[in-house]
């Protein structure tokens, strides 16, 4: 079986013109004004009880939220106490050892 030969491609590149694109017009279309015909909603039909009861019920679960974002703050402070404490020592001693 003969070897293969690499022999460089002396064909040039082609290249061809751009076509135009052909220009469009818009066409203007209808404009279809419809008109909704507005009813009031039916009235509601809770008490001044159910109210406060979700009032009630919204403002616990706020109280709720709101401590355990307490005892998260508190955990990240204690947690990077230590090391607030440490830097000020260092800095603290290298400013008397001048």
């Amino acid at each position: 079986m003969p070897a293969k030969t690499s022999v460089a491609s002396t064909n040039s590149r082609k290249r061809r013109s751009r076509k135009s694109v052909a220009k469009v017009i818009p066409t203007p279309k209808p404009v279809v004004v419809t008109q909704e015909i507005k009813v009031a909603p039916p009235a509601p039909k809770l008490s001044l009880a159910d109210y406060r009861e979700d009032i009630l019920a919204r403002v616990r679960i706020h109280n709720y939220e709101v401590n355990n974002l307490v005892k998260d703050v508190q955990k990240g402070y204690d947690f990077v106490l230590p090391f607030g404490k440490k830097a000020y020592n260092y800095v603290t001693n290298l400013v008397a050892a001048e």
